[in-house]
């Protein structure tokens, strides 16, 4: 499914549908393929997991994809992807083209024209615990590393000349004043003619604009100017043309900012209501088709959320479009949990959170959803030695965004030395989990430690120095196991689950010092299926407010009484 931008004057190839596949095995040489002896006699769904299918579900290995596409001979071309997982290599007429090691991650790679009027495309892919080729991804992560095409293929013939993107950045959200960079690509000449409309109205003579870095610089005004917000989430498109070749971009009139303990939209304070929420369902994995997006959100909704955590990888745009379309407001994040010294100590981690990081940035930019950045979920920011990694992230996506705040989720703030790096965030957020892994351990059930324990993080944010930053707990949670209700209401009972949710949204809403929660999370999600699996019942992270099929548990109608949802789902 073709997801924004749009390439109006351009043809474009929609590859989603029924691939050929061929299973390469659990012990496959991916550096080392004969591609003239790949044997395709399976069919898989792209976007699509192979690893949720009948064959091959839990199976790790490689799998080839293969599909035909026909591309006017001679023309210059780029095959966008929307994200992969794990590991990827395309081949295009059996050369190979580019490797992808950024789960999660869109990228377009330029194709080599050819005298051909069908071309071959081959993605293989392989989803092997792998710290070597995919240092983002490790097997302790607590949730499912599944392989495959996760988002959309397409294949879009280009100009000499082309428009990778324009970035829209909101300046005056009243009069409808926007800056708009144009990203070039190709032969990029020293000017080139531009025009301009928004949505269905008239175009705009720029005449020869100078290019400098290969972009654009353009400052516009919106006609009849319309306000983004959760509340009302209007959406304007921005056409350009460059030479022989135009882009139609959406977007949405907004600005985000801190002040003080606040975190403002339009320059109104706003409580960020709602849950982390992962890609994730047993029939899909993280290759959720638009309908069960769209079921997401309207639940999400129904509950009286406006925020969503997108844990822990790069989102969907997909997905961030329909965000736009009904008005939530997401957090999103680099792909990480938990590393360890091993990782901090490898300049290839290093590397590909910071290319993950960027790309991620360029991706979303003009997504109004999209209200902040956020990297290494769970880090080691207790620690002086990965200071040089959180700055690092910390300075790429400010070089790549000045418009929306940054920040990441610690659960360091119980360390002797606190965390060590929260100067560098725009917001707090805190991972906690009072009440559930109770610090003593001896009760049945610990309700009365959550709200102290949650008020202790305030006193440590003064204690280090950030009591006038904005705090979001960004985790915190019980687990239930759906049907599970018991005399005790003690762990893994609805009823558990639903009494403390009870005290968590109840201090949440009424205390003024917490900016918003992510509860952790919307639905059960599969995790590990080692030994690790003894911490998680049916190999599942069972906090989600309904289940892997979406259905409610008792908490759902809990939250919904507290964030003033409306009728039931």
């Amino acid at each position: 499914m073709i997801t924004w931008p749009h390439f109006p004057s351009r043809t474009t190839h929609d590859l989603d549908g029924l691939w050929d596949a061929a299973w390469l095995g659990e012990d496959a040489d991916v550096d080392a393929l004969d591609m003239s002896s790949l044997d395709f006699t399976e069919k898989l769904p792209v976007p699509g997991c192979f690893d949720t299918d009948p064959a091959f579900v839990g199976r790790r290995g490689t799998m080839a994809y293969r599909t035909l596409a026909r591309i006017t001979p001679g023309a210059r071309s780029r095959l966008r992807f929307g994200g992969i997982g794990l590991w990827a290599r395309v081949y295009i007429d059996g050369h190979e083209l580019h490797t992808c090691d950024l789960p999660y991650s869109g990228f377009a790679v330029d194709v080599p024209p050819s005298d051909r009027d069908e071309r071959e495309l081959v993605v293989v892919i392989d989803n092997r615990l792998d710290d070597e080729r995919v240092s983002l991804f490790q097997q302790w992560y607590d949730f499912y590393g599944y392989g495959g095409i996760y988002r959309s293929v397409s294949w879009t013939e280009t100009p000499a000349v082309w428009i990778d993107r324009v970035q829209v950045t909101t300046t005056d959200v009243a009069a409808g004043k926007i800056d708009a960079c144009v990203v070039l690509g190709g032969d990029v000449p020293d000017s080139v003619a531009v025009t301009t409309y928004f949505d269905d109205g008239e175009a705009v003579d720029h005449g020869s604009r100078a290019v400098s870095g290969g972009e654009i610089r353009l400052s516009l005004d919106v006609p009849d100017p319309r306000p983004w917000s959760p509340a009302d989430p209007n959406l304007h498109v921005l056409v350009v043309t460059c030479g022989d070749d135009s882009i139609a971009e959406r977007f949405g009139l907004r600005v985000v900012r801190t002040e003080g303990q606040k975190v403002l939209l339009n320059d109104e304070p706003v409580k960020l209501l709602g849950f982390c929420r992962h890609e994730a369902h047993p029939q899909f994995g993280p290759a959720l088709p638009l309908g069960q997006m769209v079921q997401d959100l309207q639940l999400l909704k129904d509950m009286g959320c406006n925020f969503i955590r997108g844990s822990h990888y790069p989102q969907s745009q997909l997905f961030l479009d329909v965000c736009d379309e009904m008005g939530f407001l997401v957090w999103e994040e680099t792909l990480g949990w938990g590393h360890g010294a091993a990782q901090w100590e490898r300049p290839a981690f290093l590397d590909a959170n910071l290319r993950q990081a960027r790309a991620m940035v360029r991706n979303s930019y003009n997504h109004p959803s999209v209200i902040m950045w956020g990297v290494l979920n769970e880090g080691g920011s207790h620690l002086d030695e990965t200071r040089p990694v959180y700055e690092g992230l910390a300075k790429a996506i400010r070089e790549e965004d000045t418009s929306r705040p940054f920040t990441y989720a610690t659960n360091r703030l119980f360390e002797k030395a606190g965390d060590k790096h929260l100067d560098l965030v725009d917001i707090v957020a805190v991972n906690t989990y009072p009440g559930w892994y109770e610090r003593g351990g001896k009760s049945t059930r610990p309700l009365d430690e959550i709200i102290p324990f949650l008020r202790e993080h305030i006193d440590d944010l003064d204690d280090l120095g950030c009591g006038d930053k904005p705090l979001i707990i960004s985790e915190i949670g019980a687990g239930a196991i759906r049907g599970w209700r018991d005399a005790h209401k003690a762990h893994w009972t609805e009823d558990y689950q639903a009494d403390f949710l009870r005290v968590v949204c109840s201090e949440i809403v009424e205390n003024e010092r917490y900016a918003g929660i992510s509860i952790w999370q919307f639905c059960d999600a599969r995790t590990f299926d080692t030994s690790q699996a003894l911490g998680r019942p049916r190999a599942f992270n069972n906090k989600g407010i309904v289940d892997e099929y979406r259905r409610p548990k008792l908490a759902y109608d809990v939250v919904k009484q507290i964030f003033g949802g409306g009728t039931t789902a």
